[in-house]
Parts: structure tokens; sequence; C-alpha cells
């Protein structure tokens, strides 16, 4: 495919595999195919494995692009050093947390592999994969993959800040989502504190122990650690992106963080936050920020 949307092919899909790697081992070889909705190809120039020229995904692994809980990864299962690209009109890629950018480009060493964090809205993704042997081109491989974005990927641009901390207990904070994809939040659960709460719980049963906007989400107590609690049915929280000059933070309360049943007044917490697609993340709120 080139830059400007236009799909090419190198080869053919008739050429039998007597002519193939007459190519392949010829000087170069070229085969192309439509292989599971996605268009491959692989180019080998001379040494280049005839067997493993005609199956790109035997030489580069590619996990999580289309499940949305799994981080995406690429795997060099080469033995020849690679230089990727990955490039959409959609997807921005975070490749060493320095920040979404596309096109993004990296190297693989034989055996290497490289997890990374996608943003945008779900679409297809170029990878070309430059091999090279002790800096002598050996091939190339272009796979052109849809790629489904989850909300931990928007999760991780969302900023949290503390509106007030109550003496009590009572802890009102904010999220703000700095991505460009809206996040509707189902779950919540605070893994750590400081000061050390042990629980959160209201005054009295008939209030909510977390609500946003006059919307209970989390009613009984919420033990401080490893759990998390899903919200009320038909209560989740849409976060939708920051846009300009226009506010979409919004606005929760925990009431109220407690000690040994004494009402706590903390101001450090850790937020477990899931989104509705199962992903999840942690969103740090600290006082001196």
């Amino acid at each position: 495919m080139t830059r400007d949307g236009t799909r090419t092919r190198t080869g053919s899909s008739s050429m039998s595999r007597r002519a193939a790697l007459g190519l392949l081992f010829g000087g170069v070889g070229a085969l192309g195919f439509q292989q599971s909705g996605a268009y491959s190809s692989t180019i080998g120039e001379r040494g280049f494995g005839a067997s493993t020229a005609a199956d790109p995904d035997a030489l580069l692994g590619i996990v999580g692009n289309d499940v949305p809980t799994i981080t995406p990864k690429l795997t060099n299962n080469s033995s020849y050093t690679m230089d990727l690209t990955l490039e959409s009109e959609s997807v921005e890629f975070d490749v060493d947390d320095g920040g979404f950018a596309e096109p993004v480009s990296f190297d693989l060493s034989p055996g290497e592999d490289r997890e990374f964090s996608i943003d945008g809205d779900d679409g297809e993704v170029r990878i070309t994969a430059h091999l090279t042997d002790r800096d002598t081109s050996t091939g190339s491989i272009e796979l052109v993959r849809q790629f489904v974005v989850p909300a931990a990927g928007a999760i991780e641009r969302i900023d949290g800040s503390i509106k007030a901390i109550g003496g009590s207990g009572k802890y009102e904070f904010g999220l703000t989502n700095k991505s460009n994809k809206s996040v509707t939040l189902n779950a919540f659960g605070v893994p750590w504190t400081d000061p050390d709460a042990d629980e959160i719980s209201p005054p009295t049963d008939n209030q909510a122990t977390l609500e946003s906007a006059g919307t209970d989400l989390i009613e009984g107590s919420i033990e401080v650690g490893d759990t998390e609690y899903s919200v009320i049915d038909d209560n989740e929280v849409t976060l939708d992106p920051e846009t300009g000059s226009d506010d979409t933070e919004v606005t929760f309360e925990f009431d109220r963080f407690r000690k040994d049943g004494k009402g706590l007044g903390v101001e450090d917490v850790d937020l477990f936050v899931r989104a509705s697609d199962g992903s999840s993340t942690v969103v740090e709120l600290r006082s001196d920020e």
C-alpha cells in the first residue's frame, strides 16, 4: 500500500510454487497474498528462505491488535534485524513511553519483542519491516492489520486531580480525558492510600460510597486493596475527550475513608478504574500536584 492509500501487490496469486522458488533463489523474490482479510507481502533477496518468505507472520509475530484487553506486541521471529515502521490514518502509537505519535519507527533484534500502547480510533495499520543481516539488506515485510483501540489507551491519558480533602474522610476528585476517544467507566477500586485507610463507607446505610454529579455509583463498603467494585447497573460514567476550551472534567466523591471504623483524612490515592471493554488502569491522585 502506498502512502496515498493505493494498494499494491508484488507477484501473482496464481504463481506456481516452482516459479516462486525460482524468483527467490534467482535473485529477488516477491510473494503477495490475501490473508485473514488483511494484505501481506514479503520480498526476499538472495539468501532469504523461501518457506519463511511465503509467510510474513512466521517472521513478524503480532498479538493484541484486535483484542482490546491484550497489549499489542510485535515479535521478531527471524534471524535478521528488523527496522520497523508503523503507519496509520487513525491510530497513534507510544512505543517507548515517550508519548503518542504517528508514524513511529524502531528496531527489533532477532528474538526481541516490543509492547506498545495505541490511541485514536479503530482502523488499519501498515507495518513495514526492513530486514538486515550484519548491515546487509536481506528483504522486507509489509503487513496491513486492523487494530482495535482499547479504552485503556484512552484511560492512560486520563488526568486525575484532587478537588477537596475532608478531615472526616470525604474525598472529592476529578477525571479529565486527554485522549480523543470516549471512555465509559463501569468499575472502581482503591488499591492504596496515604495515610493508610482500610475502607470507604458512608455514615448511614442510605448513602452512596461513591457518587458523581448526584448519581450514586457504588453502595456499600469499599475495602482498600486489590478488589474492584462494579458501578450500579445503568449508572456507568462516560468521560468524553477534552476538546479545546470545553470543560469535560467529571467530578466524583468518596464518602468516606476510614481507619478502624473512624473517619480518616487521606491525601494521596491510587484509583483503579475499569472500562466497559474490560481494560483497566490505575490513576494516581496526588496532593502535591
